[in-house]
């Protein structure tokens, strides 16, 4: 047997470790201690918008893509599968 019940012996150790290192940090804060919150009054609206707009686009795009290289792809192999048979 390898391990057996010193394995969640040690597993139990080390979650128990785990969750009082998790009480003795710090909780994390930007550097400069603004707050996303009060950043995003800052945030220019017009520039977010353009850039969901852009993936937006991207995303249609690459869809109209995948369908174009799929009929590619089975008209090859009905033209592989024409030649070979025919």
């Amino acid at each position: 047997m390898t391990g057996g019940a010193s394995f969640s012996v040690s597993g139990n150790k080390s979650s128990k470790e785990n969750r009082n290192l998790g009480k003795i940090r710090p909780k994390l804060t930007s550097s400069d201690g603004i707050s996303r919150e009060k950043n995003m009054d800052k945030a220019d609206l017009k520039s977010i918008d353009d850039n969901i707009r852009f993936r937006a686009s991207r995303y249609t795009s690459s869809s109209s893509s995948g369908y174009f290289f799929a009929i590619m792809v089975i008209l090859t192999l009905a033209w592989v599968i024409w030649t070979l048979f025919f």
